[in-house]
């Protein structure tokens, strides 16, 4: 008898087990078809025999620039400060309610603001205005917030500096990779990739799809 792939035996009457010779590795489990064998991998590992551990970073979960570690089926995201968790949400730091007499928060990244009704400082604590002579540049500055004894100037996007005066660079940063040119924009940059793709150039472009 010549036996259809899948089959042995004298008479074919015996179904290839396909799992017999060939291993998975510890992660996997072996499942017989007909014609093959595959592995059914656990999770956080892939490959034919699940010999490759899955990097769950290449997705690239992490926001603002944060760095991501991979781990076994999980990633960790070491956030910039005032971020959590895959370092998209802001923490809210008003959550304590530092505010006092009266004074409302708003919450900003890695900080906070109190509007004070009555008295000044950064926590409505203090009867002297620190912000009345305008010492904020009007043009760089969305604010002038008191603070114990002195003040503190909360700068627009693309300016810094303790008074909001140094229009920033973006680009003197060096985020763009591989060479890519690097373009200053109004509260951020952007890189003109070469042959390549992503927000740092970072990512080769597979030109065999």
């Amino acid at each position: 008898c010549l036996c259809p792939r899948g089959y042995t035996g004298v008479y074919c009457e015996e179904d290839i087990d396909y799992c017999v010779g060939h291993r998975c590795s510890e992660h996997g489990v072996c499942l017989d078809q007909r014609y093959n064998f595959t592995c059914r991998c656990t999770l956080g590992f892939e490959g034919r025999l699940c010999e490759v551990e899955t990097n769950e970073c290449n997705s690239f979960p992490c926001s603002n620039g944060a760095t991501c570690v991979d781990l076994i089926s999980d990633y960790r995201c070491h956030c910039p400060p005032g971020f959590e968790r895959t370092c998209s949400e802001n923490v809210n730091d008003c959550w304590s309610q530092p505010c006092l007499n009266g004074g409302s928060c708003m919450d900003l990244i890695n900080d906070y603001i109190c509007h004070c009704p009555l008295y000044h400082g950064r926590d409505c604590s203090s009867s002297v205005s620190q912000c009345v002579s305008n010492p904020c540049n009007p043009e760089g500055s969305l604010l002038c917030v008191e603070l114990e004894n002195t003040f503190k100037c909360v700068c627009q996007h693309g300016y810094t500096g303790p008074r909001c005066r140094t229009p920033i660079n973006r680009c003197v940063e060096g985020l763009c990779q591989h060479g890519s040119v690097c373009v200053d924009l109004s509260g951020g940059f952007k890189c003109d990739c070469l042959a390549l793709t992503g927000r740092f150039c970072e990512i080769n472009i597979d030109d065999c799809e």
